[in-house]
């Protein structure tokens, strides 16, 4: 029987909205970020799920905590591997001033993409062999998150090619015999459904009085 992952980003952060690399800083959810991590664990209720892990930074665990206390997944499970990448000095730059930083020498402490990889799969093998045909929602982010869709499409997705969105969903399948398939990825659409479905019942609670 296959093993399902949905591999999901944390909720916006305050230097998302500002474009700064985050790295291992742990930055907090904004309230957009909750709002988006409420929305997401709506639309999540409508599947079962065995179990929800997370990176061990704040804005991931909090993401995964408004989940797991929506959906009744009791305590969450932390995942180093599934940490951000370490963007060493970098951190807090944003793209463009990242790319100076490269271009002109001055970035150490910088975590290869290969080293990226390299964990997140194995955060995923660790998954398939600690719950085994079950449905998991694992909390990461981007990096971790392009990282993976990169190495399980051949490059065809994922870093340098994907722009990963906040609470994006990204749907893994592990067949045993098979290995693995991407069903979906950097999907948001439950945001909007959700919101949706929020603002319908209430025009019908007003409709009614």
């Amino acid at each position: 029987m296959k093993t399902t992952i949905c591999l999901m980003r944390h909720g916006e952060t305050d230097w998302n909205v500002l474009r700064r690399f985050q790295g291992r800083t742990d930055v907090p959810l904004n309230d957009r970020g909750r709002e988006q991590a409420l929305q997401s664990a709506i639309y999540l209720s409508a599947f079962h799920w065995d179990q929800i892990v997370t990176s061990p930074l704040g804005r991931a665990k909090e993401t995964a905590q408004i989940i797991a206390q929506h959906l009744h997944l009791g305590e969450v499970e932390t995942i180093e591997q599934l940490a951000e990448r370490d963007v060493g000095n970098g951190t807090g730059f944003t793209p463009e001033q990242f790319r100076l930083a490269q271009t002109e020498g001055r970035l150490v402490g910088i975590e290869t993409h290969d080293q990226v990889k390299d964990r997140a799969m194995a955060a995923l093998q660790l998954l398939v062999m600690r719950y085994k045909a079950k449905r998991v929602i694992a909390v990461s982010h981007g990096a971790v998150i392009n990282a993976v869709l990169a190495e399980l499409s051949n490059g065809e997705i994922g870093t340098g090619k994907t722009a990963l969105q906040n609470v994006c969903l990204n749907t893994l399948h592990f067949h045993p015999e098979l290995g693995w398939e991407i069903e979906s990825f950097n999907v948001i659409d439950h945001l909007r459904k959700v919101k949706g479905e929020i603002l319908g019942s209430l025009t019908s609670d007003l409709d009614l009085h």
